[in-house]
């Protein structure tokens, strides 16, 4: 008999051994959850080690966290704690001191302190183009092709609480800071509580008191610092040091163990979930599988859980990818014959019950056990034969003997 002879695990039963049997659904899917469970848990717990002890005692990394924290609290958008470590938004009890903060952050910062590299000049306008862009103010001098772009907070309510300036002679003063309509045209007149409040609003709301996530300046100035392409790529060598190549590293590492280094070390290419439900591989004739197929059964799943992480980072998207993927491979399990999930399929192997199934090295060694077998006499006792023959054990002259003189005793 040779390879050629055995297409499939269905193999005839032949003298009482008996086929390899798949897994069953139930146990394979719970032996599933129970790897990644384990997984999951190591995982976090090698990513927590890495990024507190590994990752923070770095100075590549303790260098890029402070340069992004260092553009953000140079822009004034931002300030730290009283740890000296976390950030947080700056706050201001009027609406003014918002004013002073975003016409600082634009005409100054932008202008003169970010990286030369990336600076801005608004050609002597700063005030113009800070009405403009800020307070919502028409662009009287045609100077700007970007107002589409503007946010709907400037286009719409800036105009409804600011105008220009006008001077003696009621002219628009496009080169002073536009005023709060309320002062009617009177920079020093008293505002009001409620006005201040409604200004102070346009320009910044708390995320305790912003229940129905309305706009506001403060997080149009944020996302504008977070695009400057000197800040964005900051932040991006600090996240891929703490948070992208550590979540790798961790996630790769974990799974390894679990579904490589631990199946290599058993002849039926356990896992921890494998062994609970007594499950095992065998390749896809039946015969026991080559650790050579572990590489693709297991890269395979390492690979695409990477590459999405990788493209989608920590999200919903990925959750939702990487179940669908799950779902769609044992899915395929319940229809297929043999229960095939993709990586089965890929790797050509076959999970099985190990109790209910008898697992041969190939088929000259199934051949062999079966030759054995059928060389074993088995022990047959012929009653008639031990009859005619006077050989069964105390049925003879003796025995008659003993037992009348048992009886004559009695």
């Amino acid at each position: 008999m040779s390879d050629t002879n055995t297409t499939n695990v269905t193999r005839e039963t032949y003298n009482g051994l008996k086929n390899v049997q798949y897994a069953k659904l139930f146990p394979r899917f719970v032996s599933v959850i129970v790897d990644l469970a384990i997984t999951a848990f190591v995982f976090f717990g090698f990513l927590l080690f890495t990024q507190n002890v590994i990752c923070k005692n770095s100075v590549y990394v303790k260098n890029a966290e402070a340069e992004f924290y260092g553009y953000n609290v140079d822009s004034g958008l931002f300030e730290y704690k009283e740890d000296g470590v976390t950030l947080q938004e700056k706050t201001f009890d009027s609406y003014k001191g918002y004013e002073d903060l975003f016409y600082s952050y634009y005409t100054d910062y932008l202008v003169n302190e970010c990286p030369e590299k990336y600076r801005v000049s608004y050609d002597g306008l700063d005030k113009y183009w800070f009405n403009v862009h800020v307070l919502g103010q028409p662009d009287a001098r045609a100077q700007y092709s970007d107002l589409d772009k503007l946010d709907a907070l400037v286009t719409t309510t800036g105009p409804a609480l600011f105008t220009y300036r006008l001077d003696g002679e009621n002219n628009p003063m496009y080169d002073e800071i536009a005023l709060p309509k309320c002062l009617n045209n009177d920079p020093e007149a008293v505002i009001s509580e409620g006005d201040n409040l409604t200004l102070t609003r346009y320009f910044y709301i708390s995320d305790a008191d912003n229940k129905d996530n309305q706009t506001h300046y403060y997080a149009l100035a944020v996302q504008d610092l977070s695009s400057r392409k000197f800040v964005s790529n900051a932040y991006d060598t600090w996240y891929l040091h703490y948070y992208k190549l550590p979540i790798i590293s961790c996630l790769v590492f974990s799974m390894l163990i679990f579904f490589f280094v631990i199946p290599m070390c058993f002849k039926n290419g356990e896992t921890l979930g494998k062994l609970m439900f007594h499950l095992g591989l065998v390749n896809k004739l039946g015969y026991r599988y080559s650790r050579l197929q572990l590489i693709p059964r297991f890269f395979i799943m390492a690979i695409v859980v990477v590459v999405v992480y990788v493209l989608f980072g920590i999200s919903l998207i990925t959750g939702g990818i990487l179940t669908f993927l799950a779902l769609a491979s044992y899915g395929l399990a319940i229809f297929t014959k043999d229960h095939k999930a993709i990586h089965d399929f890929i790797a050509g192997t076959v999970v099985i019950d190990k109790v209910h199934s008898e697992i041969f090295d190939n088929v000259n060694h199934e051949e062999r056990v079966r030759q054995e077998i059928e060389s074993v006499q088995p022990i047959r006792h012929d009653v008639e034969a031990s009859k005619k023959d006077e050989t069964v054990l105390y049925v003879n002259e003796n025995f008659n003997k003993d037992k009348d003189n048992l009886n004559g005793d009695k």
